[in-house]
């Protein structure tokens, strides 16, 4: 039998060690093998009633197998070639896999697994495990000393009669046949080559090109790809996700993007289908987002990317109970494209600087009234003009000297996202007749950008050298403002260039790639 320290809380349930006061620590054994001491809670029931059911098997088979211990007598072998593993191995890989997440202690294989994310915490001296359950609300935890489940918000360890089956499997020396394929596939299935590629289009249900050439920036993005297929966060915390799985209709109340846009993930990227998807759950989520989204128009395929990252943002700060943090959210928006932009303004009379730091999702750069010359026009020159020095239009007093002058002000990129998003302004709204019209003029696009000419000298030296990003998606509008197409194009992870029109997908050379006449520029750091 296992034992652990543990003490009785005020109403009679146990507290994990890191929870007592030396004088609270005793010595006593936990019924492991005593299910009628155990009983499940209201929390656990209803995940378990929910779409989330599988992956919790799922999680907690490979936690239980984990908190398994390592027999001198057994003999371990790899599932795939049938290979000896050796002891020592077994114990050196547990040992890596049950470090705390925050600060590495072992803890002698005594930390607690999260349930719902990979994070492992601690369960003594600093208690990770307990602030990863504050801090994001995931209730569940297992033991992975002994494979019983807590719950932090019961404050008492827990059971459930079909995961106490899987615990008691593998302490009996039945384990091997929870992890043959056929039971497995129950409840996942190993995606095809075919389908990890994502390689579909979508249908257009009505002027939604605009949608889907977005969604497919997203879908290509690998970073982007990473964070949905690790996301469990929202998954198992978003109460929009639980209605909807209950009840299969989406409303205003229980309308979630970031819900919507992990389905298509998961149907991109699982199924052999290469026919078009058609977005209806996502354009019915959006319309009830958005009243202005709902209709048969065509929309601006920027104004959309920014109410998705906007969306993407909300949802996060709903399901993790945080208040607005620019500088340190985890949401996917600020992970990956957020950025800084440093403002300069050079005073004419003490030529002292004034620096100030504003928020940056994404470059938007003026290509109208631009000196043409005698070679084509690239995106150095849009860059150029961005950060071009300029007199201010008014007068401005300086916090140095106190004197007002036409000072010059200046713009530089102080932090730099993960991913760099351009747009490039080729909607012009005419002002006397409240009319807009389309810039035409050709840009030539790099394949690569160093970005380091137009980066703060007091920016943080996140990277080292020069800042270089690779071009992976760009979107393009063709035809006039009232009657045009999107398209987008993107590059795979065999560096071919591919063009998705809708639900039509094809393959293009690298030389169409830098003519072509883009709206929307999406580059990926190659420095981390």
């Amino acid at each position: 039998m296992l034992s652990r320290k543990t003490t009785p809380s005020s109403n009679g349930k146990t507290l994990p060690l890191s929870s007592q006061t030396d004088s609270q620590v005793q010595e006593q054994t936990p019924p492991p093998d005593n299910f009628s001491s155990m009983k499940p809670c209201s929390h656990i029931k209803s995940v378990l009633e929910s779409k989330a059911k599988e992956n919790v098997f799922i999680t907690y088979r490979q936690a239980v197998y984990i908190s398994q211990s390592i027999s001198k007598d057994n003999i371990y072998t790899q599932k795939k070639d049938g290979a000896v593993v050796s002891n020592n191995k077994l114990v050196e890989l547990k040992s890596k896999s049950l470090r705390c997440t925050e600060c590495s202690l072992n803890n002698f294989h005594h930390n607690f697994i999260c349930l719902q994310c990979p994070h492992v915490g601690c369960c003594s001296h600093h208690n990770h495990a307990h602030v990863h359950y504050k801090m994001n609300q995931h209730l569940f935890a297992i033991d992975s000393h002994n494979g019983l489940l807590y719950c932090f918000s019961c404050g008492d360890y827990i059971n459930d009669l079909e995961l106490e089956k899987i615990r008691i499997g593998m302490l009996t020396g039945s384990s091997s046949t929870l992890f043959d394929e056929e039971n497995i596939d129950d409840n996942y299935n190993n995606p095809t080559v075919k389908a990890v590629s994502g390689l579909k289009g979508f249908i257009n249900l009505g002027s939604t090109c605009f949608m889907s050439c977005i969604l497919q920036t997203l879908i290509h993005n690998p970073i982007i790809k990473y964070q949905f297929f690790n996301n469990d966060l929202h998954y198992f915390n978003c109460e929009h996700n639980y209605d909807y799985s209950t009840n299969g209709v989406i409303t205003e109340q229980n309308a979630c993007i970031t819900c919507s846009i992990d389905n298509i993930f998961k149907n991109f990227f699982t199924s052999d289908d290469t026919e078009g998807f058609g977005m209806t759950n996502l354009l019915m989520t959006s319309w009830f987002k958005k009243k202005s989204l709902a209709g048969s128009q065509e929309q601006d395929a920027h104004e959309f990317w920014q109410f998705l990252l906007n969306e993407f943002h909300q949802d996060y700060l709903r399901v993790s109970n945080k208040k607005f943090d620019h500088d340190h959210c985890k949401c996917i928006t600020h992970t990956t494209f957020s950025g800084q932009l440093e403002s300069s303004i050079i005073c004419a009379e003490c030529n002292s600087t004034t620096r100030t730091t504003d928020p940056m999702i994404d470059l938007s750069l003026e290509i109208d009234h631009m000196k043409r010359s005698d070679h084509l026009l690239n995106l150095y020159d849009c860059l150029d003009l961005f950060t071009k020095e300029e007199k201010l239009d008014v007068m401005y007093k300086c916090q140095h000297c106190d004197n007002r002058s036409r000072a010059k002000k200046s713009l530089r990129i102080k932090k730099i996202p993960p991913v760099l998003s351009i747009q490039l302004k080729r909607f012009k709204h005419n002002l006397h007749n409240d009319t807009f019209s389309k810039i035409e003029i050709p840009i030539d696009i790099p394949l690569f950008l160093n970005i380091t000419k137009y980066t703060s000298a007091s920016m943080s030296p996140e990277l080292d050298g020069d800042k270089i990003f690779e071009l992976f998606a760009l979107v393009c509008h063709i035809g006039s403002v009232n009657t045009g197409h999107y398209i987008v194009i993107i590059k795979n992870g065999n560096g071919q260039w591919l063009k998705f029109d809708d639900s039509v997908i094809s393959l293009i050379s690298q030389e169409e790639v830098v003519k072509a006449n883009a709206y929307l520029l999406f580059y990926i750091t190659h420095k981390i």
